[in-house]
C-alpha cells in the first residue's frame, strides 16, 4: 500500500495509522536526521496553515527514535517578515513542547539547481537532512487551481525565486521541476477543512468542510486524489482532470509520480 485515504477528523489517530500501515518505521531505519515541512503560509491559522494536531502527532511518533528533528518552512513572500511569522506562530508552541527547533528556510543559504529546463533557487535546508516529512493542507489556489502535496515544496524556494515564478517564469513548470529536486519521503495531507476560491483568507479564501485525511509517498497521486475531493466543494474545478491542472500535467510528463 502506498496511499491511505480516510473519511475522518481524528488527525492524531489517522497519522498514527498511516505511519503504521504505510511502513514509516521501516523507512526510518537508516535515517539520522529528519525535517518536518509544514504548510506555514502566513499568520493565518488552519486551514491556511497545517493544523497543530497533525504536527503534534508527528512529533509524538518520532520522539525518542534517536533522530535529529527540526521543523521548518518559509512563509509566503507577501506575508511579512518570515522570522516574525515563525516566531509567534501557533506551530512554534507545538515545537517547543517537544524541544524541536522551528527553523526559517528563508534564513538559510540559497543555492541554484537546474533539474531540467528551469533553474530554481532554494534553501540549502532541502539537502541537509536525510528525510523530509511533508504536512500540506489541501486547498484551492487562485493561480494553480489547487495546492497540496506537490506545491508544499514551494516553501523551500527563495523569496526572489517565488516572485519570478509568479511573474516572469512559468510557475506550473517550476512546481513540477522543484519536485525533481526536493523529494519528501512521506506526506500527511489534511483535507478535513479547506479553503475555496484562494489558499488564504486574506486573498479571498472561504472555509469549507471536506472531512478527509490522506497519506502516502507519492505527491502526484495524492494531489490527483485531492483534486477529486476538492471538486465536491469548488465549482471551478468541476469536471477537471489532472491534464487540466498545469502543474499536475507537467509533473506527469516529468515522471514525478503516478497519476
Amino acid at each position: 500500500m502506498s496511499m491511505l485515504i480516510q473519511k475522518t477528523d481524528d488527525r492524531k489517530g489517522f497519522v498514527m495509522q498511516a505511519f503504521d500501515e504505510l511502513g514509516l518505521a521501516e523507512r526510518l531505519q537508516d535515517i539520522r536526521s529528519l525535517l518536518i515541512k509544514p504548510n506555514i503560509v502566513s499568520y493565518e491559522p488552519y486551514p491556511t496553515t497545517t493544523h497543530p494536531a497533525v504536527l503534534e502527532a508527528c512529533l509524538e511518533y518520532l520522539a525518542g527514535r534517536g533522530l535529529k528533528l527540526v521543523v521548518g518552512d518559509g512563509p509566503a513572500f507577501d506575508a511579512g517578515k518570515s522570522s516574525q511569522i515563525l516566531g509567534r506562530h501557533p506551530l512554534k508552541k507545538v515545537c517547543a513542547r517537544f524541544h524541536v527547533p522551528l527553523i526559517d528556510l528563508l534564513g538559510r543559504k540559497m543555492v541554484s539547481r537546474r533539474p531540467r529546463r528551469i533553474s530554481l533557487e532554494l534553501s540549502t535546508a532541502a539537502f541537509e537532512y536525510d528525510f523530509i516529512l511533508s504536512l500540506p493542507v489541501l486547498k484551492t489556489h487562485a493561480v494553480c487551481a489547487l495546492t497540496g502535496a506537490l506545491k508544499n515544496q514551494f516553501g523551500f524556494l527563495s523569496r526572489k525565486e517565488r516572485v519570478k515564478l509568479h511573474t516572469v517564469k512559468n510557475i506550473h513548470k517550476g512546481i513540477a521541476e522543484l519536485n525533481l529536486i526536493v523529494r519528501p519521503g512521506f506526506f500527511i495531507v489534511d483535507a478535513v477543512e479547506t479553503l475555496t476560491h484562494a489558499n488564504e483568507v486574506r486573498h479571498g479564501g472561504r472555509k469549507a468542510s471536506l472531512g478527509y485525511m490522506l497519506a502516502g509517498t507519492d505527491p502526484l497521486s495524492l494531489d490527483v486524489a485531492g483534486l477529486e475531493i476538492l471538486q465536491t466543494v469548488e465549482p471551478k474545478l468541476a469536471g477537471k482532470t489532472p491534464d487540466d491542472i498545469p502543474h499536475l500535467r507537467h509533473a506527469i510528463e516529468l515522471g514525478v509520480g503516478s497519476p
